[in-house]
């Protein structure tokens, strides 16, 4: 680093440094190096992602394949479950992730020989699929190598990293969409999303730290379903909010390219403005967590999505969508930390594999429902602007649920280091 960057940038950078994570023990700040890095790669990678409902679109995807594009992203999640039981307990973790990842991402790449919209769908499905997979594996090595106490401050950070390259990255991808179209600029981020992964092996911790699950807890789920209440009532609220946030996505390619006719640049400066919300969401966000915890940080997360259905109601030109970009991407941010933070403040050390678990599988099977739902009530007949409203409700609704479990889990006495 001394070579690429003058002293006082450097002197500036570990300001900023300690100003958001602290003190940190060296091993812990290598780590956090190592990661931010291939943040920022997958970053770039991000970027080219946003993009693809609407280039599905303007490649001629009906609403249906759209709806069939939003499910796939969760269909990975359905097989969490299955992750917990068959990859590695402690050794070789990390290597089973990578390797999942790596067969995922390279799909991107295999894009520059795709020129259809059913094709590149096809290709998304084992990208989506083998990205979700071993995210209970990410959730347990998070906990180990990040201590408690400055965990939401370090991985906030690290998606600052990853925020700052999308929002760099984001008017390029436009522009060379618009330029050159996708079969350029996917594999570009397909390449990018590779060398995150080469980059995420890096990290260094004892496998042997790795909590194991106790004997016989794999297998059952449906214990912790009955003996913990504020569980299940959290996951009816992410069932609100999903349906809420997943039934009106399903039209927000047709209001971009259809109702306003925006172009790829168009649509990358509103992407620009969720990014920088992203960035912004990390910080603020990562923040919340360590000083509120997982669950009060996630329903205010639920609360600023609300944002975007009521922006698509009343939008008639693209500027108008500039509210629900920029609570999309804070959102967003939110439910990344929160999602990782509440399953570690409600679950214990023990059962963390098997409580994230449980929330990955119910994300997705909301996934693949929600997005056909939305579908059908348009083929129905339902106007854009109902179906927007009945998700703003389910949203309220979700927020309204989760203070429900944020007192039930006062009443118990825990604290955010319970989960530590």
């Amino acid at each position: 680093m001394s070579v690429l960057f003058p002293l006082p940038i450097r002197k500036l950078a570990r300001r900023v440094e300690f100003m958001m994570v602290g003190d940190l023990d060296p091993v812990v700040r290598r780590n956090m190096y190592i990661e931010f890095v291939g943040a920022s790669l997958f970053g770039l990678f991000l970027a080219c992602l946003n993009f693809v409902p609407v280039v599905l679109r303007r490649l001629g995807a009906s609403p249906d394949w759209v709806a069939l594009y939003l499910a796939q992203q969760f269909a990975g999640f359905l097989l969490n479950t299955v992750s917990v039981a068959i990859l590695p307990k402690k050794h070789g973790l990390l290597r089973a992730a990578q390797v999942c990842w790596l067969i995922g991402r390279s799909m991107f790449v295999l894009s520059a020989f795709i020129s259809g919209y059913q094709g590149l769908v096809a290709l998304l499905l084992i990208f989506w699929i083998m990205e979700s997979f071993p995210t209970p594996v990410y959730t347990r090595i998070m906990q180990v190598i990040y201590p408690s106490r400055s965990r939401g401050r370090v991985m906030s950070l690290i998606r600052v990293g990853m925020a700052l390259a999308t929002l760099g990255f984001t008017p390029i991808a436009g522009w060379i969409l618009d330029t050159f179209g996708h079969q350029v600029l996917f594999p570009i981020g397909g390449i990018a999303a590779v060398l995150s992964t080469v980059q995420f092996g890096r990290l260094k911790f004892s496998e042997d730290e790795i909590p194991v699950p106790k004997k016989g807890e794999n297998n059952n789920l449906i214990k912790i379903l009955r003996e913990d209440r504020r569980f299940v009532i959290y996951l009816v609220a992410l069932v609100c909010y999903g349906f809420g946030m997943i039934m009106g996505s399903v039209i927000f390619p047709n209001v971009q390219v259809d109702r306003l006719a925006l172009s790829y640049s168009q649509v990358g400066l509103l992407n620009t403005v969720q990014s920088t919300f992203f960035l912004i969401g990390y910080v603020i966000l990562g923040r919340a967590i360590d000083r509120r915890g997982g669950l009060w940080t996630l329903r205010l997360t639920f609360l600023i999505a609300a944002i975007v259905p009521l922006s698509y109601m009343s939008a008639t030109q693209g500027w108008m969508l500039a509210p629900a970009f920029a609570a999309f991407g804070m959102a967003s941010a939110g439910l990344d930390l929160g999602f990782l933070s509440t399953a570690m403040q409600l679950s214990g050390v023990r059962r963390l594999a098997e409580y994230s678990a449980l929330q990955t599988t119910l994300l997705g099977v909301r996934g693949l429902i929600a997005p056909f739902v939305g579908v059908f009530l348009l083929n129905q007949g339902v106007s854009e602007t109902v179906i927007f409203a009945l998700g703003l409700g389910l949203i309220l609704i979700s927020v309204a649920i989760m203070g429900i479990v944020s007192r039930m889990h006062l009443a118990l006495g825990e604290t955010l280091g319970d989960a530590a």
